[in-house]
């Protein structure tokens, strides 16, 4: 009997250290690497694709040309794309009306209305700062513009003409993506002209004898 509780006893010894052993042993997570995967929020992430803005400001002319002609309306249009937040393209309508700087008995230009009536169209390529739906972004490309003076013959007699020229636009802008259709855009630009045959002047052209122009746009993308 005694040898059967004793048998007993050292059974359950060894049940007990061999649970304790077992519940004493846990793998170790210190040299568990845990990935953390973070997701990328668009919610401020500018938008993508086929962009399109109206635009309106004011223009004028810089150097020999600035006594000529005086500051006037400039407007246009403008079909983009832009494949990644950084980049785009543009092709764009560019327009505007301005006065010749010329004393008439009523006040004005040369004609009534505007004296020079300008049209042209551009290609761009947008550098875009930031991919934020507030972009501040660098424009540059080449366009090509005709220049319609409209005189009744006094402009020619004052060394005005109508005119053909290509020019390379430069500017610089800050661009607000409202929601997913609104774009706002504030766009200053320098053109360096290739020639200046509308307007009369007495010195070869320079790079300081341009026209400069401050827009703004409204469109949206899509």
């Amino acid at each position: 009997m005694k040898a059967f509780v004793l048998s007993g006893l050292c059974a359950a010894a060894l049940w007990g250290g061999a649970a304790r052993a077992q519940e004493d042993y846990q793998p170790r997570a210190e040299n568990v690497e845990v990935e953390t995967v973070e997701q990328y929020s668009r919610t401020n992430r500018a938008d993508t694709g086929v962009y399109a803005m109206l635009a309106g400001g004011a223009e004028g002319y810089t150097g020999q040309l600035a006594p000529s002609v005086n500051p006037g309306l400039s407007y246009g249009a403008t079909l983009g794309y832009r494949p990644s937040p950084y980049f785009g393209v543009e092709l764009g309508y560019s327009g505007g009306l301005t006065d010749v700087d010329f004393n008439r008995p009523n006040g004005g230009g040369i004609a009534e209305g505007p004296d020079i009536v300008r049209n042209g169209g551009q290609a761009l390529l947008v550098g875009n700062m930031t991919d934020t739906k507030l972009q501040p972004y660098v424009v540059s490309g080449v366009g090509v513009e005709t220049y319609n003076v409209r005189s009744d013959g006094r402009g020619s007699a004052l060394g005005f003409n109508d005119d053909t020229s290509g020019y390379v636009p430069a500017g610089i802008g800050l661009r607000y993506q409202l929601g997913g259709l609104i774009t706002a855009d504030a766009r200053v630009a320098y053109n360096i002209l290739f020639d200046q045959d509308f307007a009369p002047s007495t010195l070869d052209p320079g790079v300081g004898d341009g026209r400069y122009s401050a827009t703004l746009s409204l469109g949206g993308t899509y």
